[in-house]
């Protein structure tokens, strides 16, 4: 007999902790933080910016990598996941990208520094 196990899987979601902008999906909040990790770099570098499919690339891997971290309230893991598809990815690309020292659980938001 098959059960639907998803009504447990959102409340265990929920009791981790992960309630950022009224309780998206992983996907969704994983999403945010790439999206603003991105944002974040193409301004520390000055605003040069990714073209479109450098951009698709470096959100791709950032999304792997956060939903691997999955679900998490440490900022660190977070930041380390982030850390780590930006060297496999923006490093790659031979840009010196600055990195995420903290990612805030609650919203997305990011915080950088230079490496």
């Amino acid at each position: 007999m098959k059960t639907d196990n998803s009504a447990l899987l959102e409340l265990d979601i929920s009791h981790r902790g992960i309630a950022m902008l009224d309780n998206p999906t992983l996907e969704s909040a994983a999403h945010i933080i790439a999206e603003n990790v991105v944002s974040a770099v193409e301004r520390e570098c000055n605003d040069a910016g990714f073209d479109d499919l450098a951009r698709e690339t470096v959100i791709a891997r950032l999304l792997r990598e956060i939903l691997l971290a999955m679900p998490t309230r440490s900022s660190r893991a977070l930041a380390t996941a982030c850390n780590r598809a930006l060297d496999n990815t923006a490093g790659v690309m031979g840009l010196s990208s600055p990195r995420v020292e903290a990612v805030s659980p609650d919203d997305g938001s990011v915080t950088m520094r230079q490496g």
